[in-house]
């Protein structure tokens, strides 16, 4: 009966890790960035950070601009792909000035075209590029904003849609307009994932009652 016992509780101890081994880690990497010059801008006017996560089926990204006040400028638009078969929705937004485009081809000269478009108006032609009404409505310098979507599957990976983002800047003091990538911070690319406190709790009692049942059955044998 004591055998029995023993193997019983054994048996369990392992399932309480298992458990904790394949539980889901929610609670993902947040991955940061700056805007970066594209190729075809002679020089760069227009400067942000930028911040994207995506937990569970939720994509949050929020926008800072960070050009100098002598530049002045307002983001206007931020385009980015989602893989095929996945479609976005606009769950919640600090700015709803912007309008979105979702779920279709926008297009974003000299870049091809993205998934995705967050704009100031306009349609799927020109929402990028023209990013319809005054500029002024956009982000200005100093000043955040963020955009929370519902993403129609989980599982979508941070990283290329980080790489596939577009920010459109307009509004400059000389007139100018920009339009830049965004590049991660850190010369090693995105964090990794942080399990979530949930899986420590699983794993954590499991390892301890596998070593303490591991002892007890020393000290029974006298080893």
């Amino acid at each position: 009966m004591r055998q029995g016992r023993i193997a019983l509780t054994m048996c369990l101890a392992v399932v309480v890790m298992l458990l904790g081994l394949l539980a889901p880690q929610v609670s993902q990497a947040t991955l940061t960035g700056v805007c970066g010059p594209l190729t075809s801008e002679d020089a760069q006017v227009g400067f942000c950070q930028k911040s994207l996560t995506i937990l569970g089926s939720l994509l949050t990204i929020t926008l800072q601009n960070t050009s100098p006040a002598s530049n002045a400028g307002f983001i206007v638009a931020d385009a980015f792909n989602l893989p095929t078969g996945v479609a976005a929705t606009l769950f919640s937004t600090t700015d709803p000035d912007f309008d979105t485009f979702l779920e279709g081809s926008v297009h974003t000269p000299p870049f091809g075209f993205r998934t995705d478009v967050i704009s100031l108006g306009g349609d799927f032609s020109n929402a990028f590029t023209g990013a319809g009404g005054s500029p002024t409505g956009g982000i200005g310098v100093g000043q955040s904003a963020q955009f929370v979507f519902s993403l129609s599957s989980t599982g979508v990976n941070e990283t290329d849609v980080f790489n596939s983002e577009l920010v459109r800047f307009k509004g400059f003091n000389d007139g100018r307009s920009d339009k830049t990538g965004v590049n991660l911070d850190g010369p090693n690319g995105p964090p990794a994932a942080v399990p979530e406190p949930m899986t420590l709790l699983l794993v954590g009692p499991g390892m301890a009652g596998i070593v303490w049942l591991r002892r007890r059955r020393r000290r029974a044998s006298g080893v």
